[in-house]
C-alpha cells in the first residue's frame, strides 16, 4: 500500500451467478474503499472471475480468513439466514441480498445478533436507487402532484418459460415473484410513503398449477391514498412502470431504470451513458395558475451509491442508509400481503411490531 492510502475493506462474495457476476462484483469494484478479495464458487474457478479475486470452494474458508471484513450473502433465499448468522458469529460485517430472510423470526435474530456484536448488517435494496423511484421522490418533494390519491407501480416481465432456478420457481417458502420482485416495490413504497393501514392481495401462478407466485396484484391503503403493486410474467407489451395521481397533477413514467440491463451488457458506473434513461416521463400539473403538460427527464439511477454508503458507514463517516430495520419492515408487509391473499377480496388491517 502506498504511503497515505487508506486500507481497503476486504470483501467476500458468496455466489458468482447472475447477481454476483452482473451486480455485486462490478459494484464492489467500482467503490474505491472496497477490495473484492474472495469469491465463493463450490465448483472452483472457471476463469471468469475478476483477476485480483481469490476463489474459495468452501464457505468456512471465508469465515476463517482474518483479512476479510465484509461478507456479501447473495445466495438463494433459504441460505441468507444461516450464512449471515455464521458470518456475524465470525466477526464479519454482512451485506444481505433481498429479501433479508424468509421468515420474520430469522430477520429478528440477525438484527439482534448484529447489534449485540457491534457489526454492520446491510440489505441490498438497490431499487431505491432506480430512476423511477428517484424521479417520483423529486416530484413529490416539489409538490407537483399535490395531495396524493393513487400510485400504481409495476414490475412486469415476459417470461413464458419456467427457469431452472427451483428456489425461485417451485412453490415453497421464499419462492416466487412476490418475494423476489415484490419486496423491492414494498421497500420503495415504505420509503416514499411510510406505513400503510391495510392490504388486499391476489397472488397466482400463471405458468404452472403448482408453481410459485408469478403474478401479483397487491393494494395498500393509506389514510389519504392507496398504492397498487403489480407484476406479471406474461407482459410482452409493457405499459408505464409507474403512474402517480394527486389532486394537482399526474406523473407517468413509461420506461423504468436501465442500470440492470446496462450491467448485464457489461457497462459499469462511470461509463458513458451510465444510468441515463432516454425516454422522458410525462408531468401534467399546474404551475403559477396555468396547466402544464410536459416531458421531464428521469433522474439517473445510482446503484454505485449502495456500496459507497456501506463503506462510509464502516468508516464512521455516514449513517447506514440500507440497514436491516427498514428491510425487516418490508419483509413484514410481504408476509402480511401473503396472509391477505388467503382471504380474497378482503382488505386486512396491518399489525406492526
Amino acid at each position: 500500500m502506498k504511503e497515505g492510502m487508506k486500507p481497503m475493506i476486504a470483501t467476500a462474495l458468496c455466489a458468482y451467478g447472475l447477481s454476483g457476476r452482473v451486480f455485486h462484483a462490478p459494484l464492489i469494484q467500482a467503490e474505491p474503499a472496497l477490495s473484492l478479495r474472495t469469491i465463493l464458487r463450490r465448483s472452483g474457478p472457471d476463469g471468469t472471475e475478476p483477476a485480483m479475486a481469490r476463489v474459495a470452494t468452501d464457505f468456512q474458508a471465508i469465515l476463517d480468513d482474518p483479512a476479510i471484513q465484509l461478507v456479501v450473502v447473495n445466495t438463494p433465499n433459504a441460505l441468507h439466514f444461516p450464512m449471515a448468522r455464521a458470518a456475524l458469529a465470525a466477526g464479519k460485517h454482512v451485506v444481505l441480498e433481498k429479501p433479508m430472510t424468509i421468515t420474520l423470526e430469522e430477520g429478528r435474530h440477525l438484527m439482534g445478533q448484529a447489534k449485540a456484536a457491534g457489526l454492520l448488517l446491510a440489505v441490498f435494496h438497490n431499487k431505491r436507487l432506480d430512476a423511477e423511484y428517484l424521479t417520483l421522490g423529486r416530484h413529490l418533494a416539489a409538490g407537483d402532484l399535490g395531495r396524493l390519491v393513487e400510485v400504481e407501480w409495476h414490475y412486469d416481465r415476459y417470461r413464458a418459460h419456467v427457469t431452472h432456478k427451483a428456489w425461485k420457481e417451485d412453490e415453497g417458502p421464499g419462492a416466487g415473484t412476490w418475494f423476489d420482485l415484490g419486496v423491492h416495490l414494498v421497500d420503495g413504497m415504505l420509503r416514499q410513503f411510510g406505513r400503510p393501514l391495510s392490504v388486499m392481495a391476489e397472488m397466482r401462478s400463471l405458468r404452472r398449477p403448482q408453481g410459485a407466485t408469478d403474478y401479483f396484484d397487491v393494494r395498500f391503503r393509506y389514510p389519504d391514498h392507496r398504492v397498487i403493486l403489480r407484476s406479471s410474467t406474461y407482459v410482452r407489451e409493457p405499459g408505464p412502470v409507474l403512474v402517480a395521481h394527486g389532486d394537482k397533477g399526474s406523473l407517468v413514467i413509461p420506461k423504468g431504470d436501465v442500470q440492470e440491463g446496462q450491467m448485464a451488457a457489461g457497462l459499469k458506473p462511470g461509463d458513458a451513458g451510465w444510468a441515463v434513461v432516454t425516454t422522458p416521463a410525462l408531468l401534467h400539473t399546474e404551475r403559477d395558475g396555468a396547466v402544464v403538460r410536459e416531458a421531464v427527464a428521469l433522474e439517473a439511477g445510482r446503484y454505485e451509491n449502495f456500496y459507497r454508503n456501506v463503506a462510509e458507514a464502516l468508516a464512521g463517516r455516514a449513517p447506514l442508509a440500507f440497514g436491516p430495520e427498514p428491510a425487516f419492515e418490508a419483509l413484514t408487509l410481504v408476509h402480511r400481503a401473503i396472509e391477505a391473499a388467503g382471504q380474497p377480496g378482503l382488505s386486512c388491517d396491518i399489525a406492526y411490531e
